[in-house]
Formats: structure tokens, sequence, C-alpha cells
């Protein structure tokens, strides 16, 4: 996340719930920080129209978008139940606005699980953040697990995609994805 929108937001933290700071990122998209309750939550949003912008997802997960063209990856926040109790777990998401985003999480981690020789069912539960990174015109994904001490799970992986194999994974969306919607902001998006 920006630092700058992050400093600004937390001088705005003291509203009840007001839209602050805006960073454009380029090709339409646009993070925009919102002071809620004492604390801050940044959205990412498309400018379909100067005056009607589009909301994208409505909470980051706090490492930076890449913007390729007229796609975005990003880690947004998605609440979930669990054994635990609830919370919040971020997923990896890709969109070409203004369609719907596409959470591609489980994509990225069957092709590393496959690529590592690792198990996908094991890869989905140690899953903890997948951080996108633009690497010489390529997306890096750097993914991140929970493991336990001594365990023989890697603690970090890398896994590195093209622009075209991101498209595919948008048009499978599209054409066999199952559109759900985030239960606490009622935003609606394509799993695969």
């Amino acid at each position: 996340m920006r630092m700058g929108l992050v400093l600004l937001g937390l001088g705005l933290a003291g509203c009840q719930s007001h839209k602050g700071a805006v960073t454009s990122l380029g090709h339409g998209y646009e993070e925009v920080a919102h002071a809620e309750h004492g604390s801050v939550r940044v959205s990412l949003e498309y400018l379909e129209t100067a005056d009607k912008p589009l909301m994208i997802w409505p909470s980051l997960y706090g490492v930076d978008e890449v913007i390729h063209g007229s796609v975005a990856v990003f880690a947004g926040d998605v609440p979930f139940v669990g054994k635990g109790g609830r919370g919040m777990h971020p997923r990896l998401f890709a969109v070409q606005a203004p369609a719907l985003p596409v959470d591609i999480t489980d994509t990225v981690l069957w092709n590393w699980a496959k690529s590592a020789h690792k198990d996908f069912n094991q890869a989905a539960e140690n899953f903890s953040l997948a951080t996108p990174v633009d690497k010489d015109g390529r997306l890096e994904l750097q993914l991140d697990f929970w493991s336990e001490e001594g365990s023989k799970w890697p603690d970090k992986g890398t896994i590195t995609l093209d622009w075209n194999q991101v498209n595919e994974m948008l048009l499978q969306a599209k054409q066999r994805g199952v559109l759900i919607k985030d239960p606490r902001w009622h935003t609606p998006y394509v799993t695969q």
C-alpha cells in the first residue's frame, strides 16, 4: 500500500466513516482510503466515468497491486467463518474492469503445487498470502504459507505467470465461474 495514502488515512481515522485520499494507479484504477471507527480501510475502484467510480473490491489486504494494461491483480480481504470464529483472510484476485473481479487463488495454488511437486489440498490449507509483483513484464506471485516448525512444508513459494495466463484465467472464469457475493460488503465476484 502506498505510504502517503496510509498516513493521510490515519489522519482521517477519527471520523466515523469518511472517504479520504485517492491514489491513481493508472489505467482507470485507484486506491481510496476510508476512515471507519478509528481504523483505515483501502478499497480498489475503477473510474468508468469521471463522476462515478466502480467499486472493484472494498478492502485491500495491504500489499501493492499490479496493473498491466486493463488488468489488475490484487490481494483482497474476504470474510470467513472457521474453527476459530470469524475473521478476514486475503485472497488473490484478477480483474479487467468493468467486469467483476475473479478469485484466482485456487488456480494459482494448483499451478504452484503442480510445479513444486506439492499436494494442492495441503497448499490450500496452509495458504496465508499471495503478493503480486511486476517482474520484467511478467506477474510474479510470492506465496506465503503457514507451516509448523520442523515440518517439510515450505514457508514461501513463488510462481511466475505471463499475462496471457492471467487473461486465460479471466476467460475461464467468465465461461464457467460461479458468481458469489462477499458476505460482509455484498460485493459480487467470480470464483473458479
